[in-house]
């Protein structure tokens, strides 16, 4: 992580950095680069930071909640339609794993959002490799074509992970292990759209 990554914390991107646009661009980013660098030090500095503040136990389905809030930081350029589709595909994902704390209580409505998920999920991953397709000729995306795989194999494995959790979840009927798990799931598709991001503004 450099001082220009954001730190790969669902507690960043839904708390901290909404909060950083409400101050001027060099406040922003001397607390930016001092949360990075804090992160970098000390994982999970940020998530304990949060936890502080909010002092809520439940700080896992709270960020859940919240991870569907929109962050510049792993928005593309939407200026091509491709990019465009990228951050809609991505944007849905968040929006149906952070209405789980919701939609876990009614089997039925839950089922169907587990289907959505799974779709989306697909979906999303249909459009990486369009884009990685359709940019085979882009210095940009050849040259960081291992770092674009690494993050798109942890997407899938996280994709994966999640399923596995609602497997348990209905053995055990614990939401919390579907939560912690969705979350995940978050902090890489905002990974992976960051990545993107990053090779975009190189092409």
């Amino acid at each position: 992580m450099t001082s220009s990554e954001p730190p790969p914390s669902l507690a960043f991107s839904t708390v901290i950095a909404p909060l950083l646009s409400q101050f001027s661009k060099d406040q922003a980013k001397a607390l930016r680069d001092a949360f990075v660098t804090a992160e970098k030090q000390n994982p999970g500095f940020i998530h304990d930071f949060v936890a502080g503040v909010i002092q809520n136990e439940d700080m896992t389905e709270i960020l859940l909640r919240l991870g569907s809030t929109e962050c510049t930081e792993y928005l593309v350029s939407p200026h091509i339609e491709l990019h465009a589709q990228l951050n809609k595909k991505a944007q849905t994902l968040r929006l149906l794993l952070s209405s789980i704390p919701d939609q876990i209580k009614e089997r039925s409505v839950f089922l169907q959002t587990i289907k959505d998920i799974a779709q989306s999920i697909k979906d999303l991953l249909n459009c990486v490799n369009n884009f990685y397709q359709s940019n085979t000729n882009n210095p940009a995306v050849t040259q960081n074509k291992r770092l674009f795989d690494h993050h798109k194999k942890n997407f899938v494995r996280c994709s994966k992970a999640f399923s596995d959790s609602l497997r348990n979840f209905f053995k055990d009927n614990q939401p919390s292990i579907v939560f912690l798990s969705a979350n995940k799931l978050i902090t890489q598709t905002n990974v992976l759209m960051r990545t993107i991001k990053i090779i975009t503004e190189k092409g």
